[in-house]
């Protein structure tokens, strides 16, 4: 099925941003569940969407159990948000290793992108019964030696691909002062990314009003969407009336490092590099500790057959709601991270908005670093217009 894609405009004059227009044009892709069955949901979602399927499929799941009235089932769910965190590393590491050697003019190293390929099959065929994790009737079965060897090779490819050998040094940073001694120390391509940033003073860039998602009460959730037009609110979301952004940034606003340079620099580009960076730090580290403990229950029980759910996916909070209606699916909607930060009043638009530089060429390639910062997870097209020759050309 085809993945859509953001239509991003951004009018200027002389190199400094004037208005920004955000369309997303991504397929409602859940219409194609209607009318199956739970089970043939939990089939289909897998094939659908091929972009963070294993937060999709939880989600998918988690809404079925739901809207039928299963009982939870903390044991497997933390082995399955595991699974979850684990596309979350992958997704980052993939964004890191392809997309980022092209921001600072060097070529991606496909070698190990290739590599991470496996480590999904795997996770999942040493934690469930048959590698089944999203079945109604899936089965827990952790098979501990393997998988312990598994997250420390992991680990070791992550270390070796993204940080150079200094993942344990990059995990120690808690201010600027640290960071920038790890950059000054360091020629991993990270460390050459944000070296650029602060070589073009281009630190700030990008900040902007918006804020970060707050957490959504499940019944209020549910009853905004019951009351509310789900085209509307599935494609331009808002909650209480007002735009947020929904990204990795409010998982880890916490951290002393992000604290701290939020005081200085707000929701900028350097802020969101680190946070993406941060993540992958802490989720090889949570991978490796692993214990089965439980989670905590994240869907809301079915009232009259209706299914929510909502997880943590790699680019932000991913919601799924469905209707069953004698056994089959009359009504499914889901809302992805992309639809709340390229909102056309939402974070990207608005960070657009204040980007200056001295011409069209460094406009243009800072509004490429804000996007791939947030990260649509779909293509986008990025056009530039001059309001000084659009002025000309109607006068």
């Amino acid at each position: 099925m085809p993945t859509g894609a953001v239509h991003i405009e951004l009018h200027h004059r002389a190199g400094r941003a004037m208005e920004a227009r955000v369309v997303s044009a991504r397929p409602e892709a859940a219409r194609a569940l209607l009318g199956k069955t739970p089970e043939q949901v939990l089939s289909s979602v897998p094939l659908l969407f091929t972009l963070c399927g294993n937060a999709q499929a939880y989600a998918a799941l988690l809404a079925c159990r739901a809207a039928l009235g299963m009982a939870a089932e903390p044991e497997a769910d933390a082995a399955r948000d595991l699974l979850v965190q684990q596309e979350t590393l992958r997704e980052h590491a993939w964004r890191i290793l392809l997309d980022w050697p092209g921001l600072v003019g060097l070529e991606p190293d496909k070698k190990d992108v290739a590599a991470l390929l496996k480590f999904d099959a795997l996770f999942k065929r040493h934690l469930f019964q048959g590698g089944e994790a999203y079945r109604l009737d899936s089965r827990l079965d952790i098979d501990a030696m393997p998988f312990t060897r598994l997250t420390a090779e992991l680990e070791a490819l992550i270390d070796a691909a993204i940080f150079k050998g200094r993942l344990a040094g990059f995990r120690m940073i808690t201010g600027e002062t640290q960071l920038l001694d790890w950059l000054r120390q360091n020629d991993a391509l990270p460390a050459s990314l944000l070296s650029d940033l602060y070589n073009r003073n281009w630190t700030a860039i990008g900040q902007n009003d918006i804020a970060c998602l707050p957490e959504l009460e499940a019944e209020a959730l549910n009853r905004q969407m019951r009351n509310e037009d789900l085209t509307a609110f599935c494609r331009t979301p808002c909650w209480l009336g007002r735009c947020f952004e929904s990204t990795p940034l409010a998982r880890q606003r916490s951290h002393p490092l992000i604290a701290g340079l939020q005081n200085r620099y707000g929701n900028s580009l350097m802020v969101r590099f680190l946070v993406c960076l941060l993540e992958v730090a802490a989720i090889t580290r949570r991978l490796s500790r692993f214990d089965g403990q439980k989670v905590k229950q994240i869907f809301t029980p079915g009232i009259g057959g209706i299914g929510l759910a909502q997880v943590q996916a790699a680019r932000g909070l991913l919601i799924h709601r469905l209707e069953l209606r004698h056994g089959r699916v009359y009504d499914y909607r889901i809302v992805a991270p992309t639809e709340w930060n390229f909102h056309p009043e939402g974070a990207v638009a608005q960070g657009l908005k204040r980007l200056e530089a001295e011409d069209p060429n460094a406009l243009r390639r800072q509004a490429e670093l804000l996007i791939n910062a947030v990260d649509p997870c779909v293509r986008y097209n990025l056009t530039l217009t001059d309001s000084d020759s659009e002025t000309k050309n109607y006068a």
